[in-house]
């Protein structure tokens, strides 16, 4: 996971349990899970506010299986194994 200078959000590498935030979809829930991978980065989609503008991350934390963000406005936003 990396920023981008505007706040952007952009991830590669082991995807297995959703933490680079490519979404959930065809995405096995329980064992066994089935490795993914992403070998170029991709942008990672942050919903925007409430009047629809983008909301820029401020700050990212990577675990082993998960990933945080927050953005400037302080609103927090996780990926990944949720157990």
């Amino acid at each position: 996971m990396f920023l981008e200078k505007k706040g952007g959000l952009m991830a590669m590498g082991d995807d297995t349990f959703g933490q680079c935030g490519s979404g959930g979809e065809g995405r096995a829930v329980t064992a066994p899970f089935h490795e993914a991978r992403h070998r170029t980065p991709i942008k990672v989609a942050i919903p925007k506010d409430a009047k629809g503008y983008a909301q820029p991350i401020k700050k990212i934390v990577c675990g082993f299986r998960h990933t945080l963000a927050i953005t400037e406005s302080g609103r927090l936003y996780g990926w990944g194994y949720n157990n």
